[in-house]
C-alpha cells in the first residue's frame, strides 16, 4: 500500500503470449442476468460482501478472450445455446473512492456470428484480479407475441373458447 491505496501486486506481460501449461488459471467470477446487467444494487462491498445469487466460478487465464466466456456460459446455461443468443460482457470493479461497484461496458458476443469483440481478451478489457464479470445474456426474437402469446397461439385460444354447438 502506498499513499492509502491499494496496488496490484500481479503484473502481466501484454507483449509475450501467456503459456496456459505453465502459468496458473485465476478464479473468475462471473454473474448472468437474462437481458440486462444485474443491477449495481446487488454488488455490495458492506455485510460480507453480498453479489447477485447467479455466479458461475470459473478458473481460467488473464489471456481468455469473451468468445472462451461464451462458451463456458454456454456449458451450463442450456438456453444461452441459441443461435442468435446475445452476450453483452461488462466488468464490475470496486470503485477505489467508495465502497460502491461500478459496471464498465467490455464488448458482446453473438451466437453463430463473428463480431468485432469475439478475441478480445479479459487483459485487453484492463480485467484486474479482484473484479468480476457480469453477463447480459439476451435470447432471439422468437417472432411477434401478442399478449404474451405466440402469433399462432390467439387464433387457437379464440377456437378453444368456442362452444361446440351453435
Amino acid at each position: 500500500m502506498s499513499n492509502g491505496q491499494l496496488v496490484s501486486q500481479v503484473t502481466v506481460g501484454h507483449d509475450k503470449p501467456l503459456d496456459r501449461e505453465k502459468v496458473c488459471p485465476m478464479l473468475l467470477r462471473v454473474f448472468v442476468a437474462n437481458n440486462r446487467h444485474n443491477p449495481m444494487s446487488e454488488y455490495n462491498s458492506r455485510n460480507g460482501g453480498s453479489v447477485p445469487p447467479s455466479e458461475l466460478q470459473m478458473h481460467t487465464w488473464m489471456d481468455c478472450s469473451l468468445r472462451e466466456l461464451t462458451s463456458l456460459i454456454k456449458e451450463v446455461n442450456p438456453d444461452a445455446r441459441r443461435k442468435g443468443t446475445t452476450f453483452d460482457f461488462a466488468i464490475v470493479q470496486a470503485d477505489r473512492g467508495s465502497p460502491r461497484y461500478i459496471l464498465r461496458d467490455v464488448g458482446n458476443t453473438t451466437n453463430g456470428e463473428r463480431g468485432i469483440d469475439d478475441n478480445k481478451t479479459l487483459q485487453q478489457c484492463k480485467f484486474e484480479v479482484g473484479d468480476f464479470v457480469d453477463v447480459a445474456i439476451s435470447l432471439p426474437s422468437q417472432g411477434r407475441r401478442f399478449n404474451n402469446r405466440e402469433q399462432g397461439d390467439r387464433f387457437d385460444h379464440r377456437q378453444r373458447q368456442r362452444s361446440p354447438i351453435r
